[in-house]
C-alpha cells in the first residue's frame, strides 16, 4: 500500500498519477527484491528510507516525488515464503556437504551428529568413512563405468548387448578373483555366459 505526494514541475504530464505510480513501484521493487519475503519489516523500512528522499519524476522536469509504503503478506504467502526459505537452506546445506565430502569424510559424521546429537557417544566413525569412500569412488569411477556398460548394451542388438557386457565383467572376475563369483551367487550365471569351458569375453 502506497501513500505519496508530489510537486508538479513546469511541464505537466498528461497523466501525472500514472507516472507517480510507475515510479513508486519501480523504486520499491529495486529495494524489495534485495530482501526475502519473510523479512517484511526490514524490507518496509528500507523502502521507506528510499521513498522518503524526494526525487524528480521522469519526464517532468522540476517535479519532486516522495512516498511511504506499507508491506503485508497473507497467511498463505508467509507460509510459502517460510517453507521456501527452509528448502533453500536445506539445499545449500546439501551442496556444502557434497562439496566437502570427497576431501573430508568426517563431514558425514558431523552432519549426522548435528541432526542426532544423542548419538555422540555411540556413533561409529568407521561407518561414515566407508560410506564416504563408497560415494567418492562411485561418483568418480563406478557410475561412469556402469553408464558405459549400459551404453554398450543399448548399442548392440537386444539381449546380445547385455550378454556381452556381463561376459566382460564375469571374465574379469574369473581371471582375477574367481571366489567372488561364488560368494555373490553368480556361479550359474557365469557358467551360462562364459560356457563350461570358461570361454573368452569375445568367444
Amino acid at each position: 500500500m502506497f501513500t505519496a505526494g508530489w510537486t508538479p514541475g513546469r511541464t505537466v504530464h498528461y497523466a501525472p498519477e500514472a507516472v507517480v505510480i510507475t515510479e513508486l513501484v519501480r523504486r520499491a521493487t529495486a529495494v524489495t527484491e534485495l530482501w526475502e519475503a519473510v523479512e517484511l519489516k526490514g524490507a518496509e523500512d528500507a523502502v521507506n528510507a528510499d521513498l522518503g528522499r524526494p526525487t524528480s519524476l521522469p519526464g517532468m522536469p522540476g517535479s519532486t516525488l516522495w512516498g511511504h509504503v506499507q508491506l503485508t503478506l497473507s497467511a498463505q504467502a508467509r507460509s510459502d515464503a517460510e517453507q521456501y526459505r527452509v528448502d533453500r537452506a536445506r539445499v545449500a546445506r546439501l551442496r556444502y556437504l557434497k562439496e566437502h565430502l570427497y576431501s573430508d569424510p568426517e563431514m558425514l559424521l558431523l552432519d549426522h551428529l548435528d541432526r542426532h546429537p544423542q548419538d555422540i557417544g555411540t556413533v561409529d566413525i568407521a561407518t561414515f568413512q566407508r560410506l564416504s569412500r563408497s560415494l567418492r569412488v562411485g561418483g568418480q569411477w563406478w557410475y561412469p563405468l556402469l553408464d558405459c556398460l549400459e551404453a554398450l548394451s543399448s548399442e548392440l542388438p537386444i539381449r546380445h548387448g547385455d550378454r556381452y557386457a556381463m561376459k566382460l565383467l564375469l571374465k574379469a572376475f574369473k581371471d582375477t578373483l574367481p571366489e567372488l563369483i561364488d560368494r555373490h551367487g553368480l556361479r550359474e550365471l557365469a557358467d551360462e555366459v562364459l560356457g563350461e569351458s570358461g570361454g573368452t569375453a569375445d568367444g
